[in-house]
């Protein structure tokens, strides 16, 4: 496998793990009674806080990949290292937006004790674990074919 491509598999895994340590630990701390929730039961903001932001980065996320995915795919004068670069940006951009998003919800579950929250930061998590990069996924979405991912 390539560098760059190597790269770019290697911080989406990173970007995975950590939001993963990080609902992990505040379910342990949360569960286990270590520290106290000040907002139980007076969450009706946060719930609304962060359904909004979670429902924002997921769509704004999308958007973005989208647009520059359709502008790389009808640009043909740039290079397939440029085309992988503004693609691989395009990416970190939206893993950056959900995992914003869902760690957000873990500091909510964090500050109020609802699970509510935790199932919103899981789903969040598990869709960006889905959006792991792989070259017939990236040839596709960046307009590269695959012997050129192979080269890059």
């Amino acid at each position: 496998m390539n560098n760059a491509f190597s790269a770019f598999k290697i911080i989406h895994s990173a970007l995975l793990i950590g939001q993963l340590l990080f609902i992990g630990i505040i379910l342990y701390l949360v569960y286990s009674n270590i520290i106290t929730t000040p907002f139980t039961g007076n969450d009706k903001a946060l719930q609304v806080g962060a359904v909004l932001i979670s429902a924002v980065a997921f769509f704004a996320g999308n958007h973005i990949l989208k647009k520059i995915s359709a502008a790389l795919r009808d640009d043909t004068v740039i290079s397939p290292k440029e085309r992988f670069g503004k693609y691989r940006a395009a990416c970190i951009m939206q893993w950056a937006l959900l995992e914003g998003a869902a760690l957000f919800c873990g500091i909510c579950f964090f500050l109020s004790g609802n699970y509510a929250f935790l199932v919103l930061a899981a789903a969040l998590i598990l869709f960006f674990a889905l959006q792991t990069p792989g070259k017939s996924k990236t040839a596709l979405q960046s307009g590269l074919s695959i012997d050129e991912i192979d080269l890059l």
